[in-house]
């Protein structure tokens, strides 16, 4: 505990004082947020526009001050970091938590959401209470503030379009998080892990084939200026949850944490419009730039999820009875 305390500039004593202040003392206090994503990523849109509207409706009795960029703890130690009070507040995605929380496999894999917002804000809204007993069960305890899409799956090919599960057989893609690769193998694809940052490289040397991204990060990458035959999968992937240390969140007055999860509802419904707008945003920038777009059709769409669905019972199997509930909320979707 010294050990992560010091990284993070923390000390035992003051983690101690944080989490058992008393109230009238909490006034005083700022809340430090840990965010995996860049300040000036198209992600933090919302977060920021939830945190300022915390700020004003507690009349700054609850503000929290965001380190971006992985600035305090990285993604996949986030969950540990919170849960100890180590950083009181911070982001994680199910690629990172589904290692801990095996539930979270479904909330990881393609096509577990669903994409189209109506059923995405009615499935948000079903699982809120689920994903705040998982975790509020983690140790010490974790409060679930919301949560919001990391976007629609693409596929940017050197030479081909994704129509079928046919089209997938033999080709080197690069996938993140183990059940992307589990599904993807299961249409016969041989999977790569690698950074983000090293695809582009990969697939001009041709060393994959394929890389699976969402639109707003290919874009910026530019990716599809060497895989030009860009596949919108119409699925979603991953799943973005801002969690909170819950001795930290219990000294928030009831009325002060009334008007957090009001906003968070509303982040939830402004994060899904805005994310629809920068995907439309990133896929016409990509086609000014002659990159070749082809969405899937419904009937296509439906071949895919045939494809990866085996890996869906194992996904099952290992998140056990957190996972059953979770995944009784997605699977109306499918």
């Amino acid at each position: 505990m010294h050990g992560f305390s010091r990284r993070f500039g923390f000390t035992a004593v003051s983690i101690s004082a944080l989490i058992c202040a008393a109230t009238p003392a909490w006034a005083q206090q700022k809340i430090d947020f840990a965010i995996h994503y860049p300040e000036r990523s198209a992600a933090t849109a919302t977060f920021k526009w939830w945190i300022g509207e915390v700020d004003k409706a507690t009349q700054g009795r609850v503000k929290f001050v965001p380190h971006y960029a992985a600035a305090l703890v990285t993604a996949n130690e986030t969950l540990k970091a919170v849960r100890d009070g180590a950083v009181p507040a911070g982001s994680v995605h199910a690629a990172a938590l589904s290692g801990q929380m095996p539930a979270f496999a479904y909330l990881e894999a393609i096509g577990g959401m669903p994409v189209e917002r109506a059923q995405y804000l009615e499935a948000v809204k079903a699982l809120r209470p689920v994903l705040e007993r998982q975790f509020r069960a983690q140790g010490k305890g974790v409060e679930y503030l919301w949560s919001e899409s990391l976007g629609e799956l693409i596929v940017l090919c050197r030479n081909r379009h994704m129509k079928s599960p046919a089209d997938w057989k033999g080709l080197k893609v690069r996938t993140a998080g183990r059940w992307q690769a589990e599904q993807l193998r299961g249409m016969g694809v041989s999977t790569v892990a690698m950074d983000v940052s090293e695809q582009y490289i990969a697939l001009q040397n041709r060393t994959i084939d394929c890389a699976l991204l969402v639109s707003g990060l290919a874009s910026a990458l530019k990716v599809h200026e060497v895989a030009p035959k860009v596949t919108l999968l119409r699925m979603s992937v991953n799943f973005n949850s801002f969690i909170m240390n819950k001795g930290i969140y219990d000294k928030i007055s009831a009325a002060d944490r009334a008007s957090m999860k009001r906003l968070a509802v509303e982040a939830e419904s402004r994060a899904s419009a805005s994310l629809a707008k920068d995907e439309t945003d990133a896929v016409n920038l990509m086609k000014s730039q002659k990159a070749d777009i082809y969405a899937i059709t419904d009937a296509e769409r439906s071949e895919l999820r045939k494809g990866i669905a085996s890996s869906y019972a194992k996904m099952g199997t290992e998140g056990g009875a957190a996972g059953k509930e979770i995944g009784d909320v997605l699977k109306r979707y499918w």
